[in-house]
């Protein structure tokens, strides 16, 4: 509800506040509401004019990035998700005063340091920061019924060799597709399955057997290392 609309809209009067002997009226909308189909590009709009007016420029390879350097060589990185905001930065003042401008511009909340966002477990301790996607594994793990499978110790079974034409019957492609989607995002805080990732990637057609075999070898190991992902220690 923070974008402002260009194009002339009118709803019908909200239930509770229709105004009597008037009840055949409409209201013309000043800003955008959820559900409405200008309201993603009137909320964009909005937010990237404010940003580039407090001096923020955005990254010309991930629009979602606003990098802003003062003169005294600090910088403030904004980073945008719909109509959430994350932020961070080398200077605690930056920071403070984005955070009360915002407050004073929009309806916003501040949920202080982040702890979880978009499947993404971020814990925050003096020693570093550390990142993980435990519930998404577990949650990915009983969507496709392994969570009761047979941990492996390798991401990708010694001596696998996928080929274009595969091995055994043909399998489901929806099904094979949505585990190679489940598993490319979880590779954010998994590297070390980045390789097997990668090699069932590779194979959109045409499945059969001994891919999904790989895809659910790659899932016991997951299984069996659910609680790993990226620590970055403290300067």
């Amino acid at each position: 509800m923070n974008g402002n609309l260009k194009e002339v809209v009118y709803v019908e009067q909200p239930a509770g506040f229709v105004v009597k002997g008037e009840e055949e009226k409409v209201c013309r909308l000043k800003k955008a509401l959820y559900g409405l189909k200008q309201a993603p590009r009137a909320w964009n709009s909005r937010i990237d004019g404010y940003l580039s007016q407090k001096g923020f420029i955005r990254c010309p390879y991930e629009h979602a990035l606003y990098v802003k350097k003062s003169l005294q060589g600090r910088v403030m990185f904004v980073c945008l998700y719909v109509d959430d905001i994350l932020f961070t930065g080398d200077d605690p003042t930056m920071i403070q005063d984005f955070k009360q401008s915002m407050v004073k511009e929009f309806e916003m909340t501040d949920l202080g340091l982040m702890a979880y966002f978009l499947g993404l477990e971020v814990k925050q301790c003096s020693d570093g920061i550390f990142i993980s996607q435990t519930k998404y594994a577990t949650k990915v793990l009983k969507k496709f019924a392994m969570e009761d499978c047979c941990p492996a110790d390798n991401p990708v079974e010694y001596g696998t060799k996928l080929t274009k034409e595969g091995e055994g019957d043909l399998v489901n492609p929806t099904y094979y597709k949505s585990i190679v989607g489940c598993l490319r995002y979880l590779t954010c805080t998994r590297p070390d399955i980045l390789y097997g990732v990668g090699l069932i990637n590779r194979y959109m057609e045409k499945l059969r057997s001994s891919h999904l075999k790989t895809t659910k070898w790659i899932l016991r190991f997951v299984k069996g290392s659910a609680s790993y992902g990226l620590f970055y220690p403290s300067s």
